[in-house]
């Protein structure tokens, strides 16, 4: 491959990561965000089940 080629492909992978990180950073902080369920905060997430029939271990 010649120099000038490889530095076309590297050239465009870097512009492309950087495409990346900017989108990920534009949508962390402009991104619509909805409230309640949805938005991966943890709030609405359903409390664990309670398991009946056993009893707890007692404490040493």
């Amino acid at each position: 491959m010649s120099t000038t080629l490889q530095l076309i492909v590297v050239g465009l992978l870097i512009a492309l990561a950087a495409g990346y990180i900017l989108r990920a950073t534009w949508k962390t902080w402009f991104g619509a965000s909805k409230p309640g369920c949805g938005s991966g905060c943890g709030k609405c997430a359903a409390p664990a089940p309670e398991v009946k029939g056993r009893r707890p271990l007692p404490m040493a």
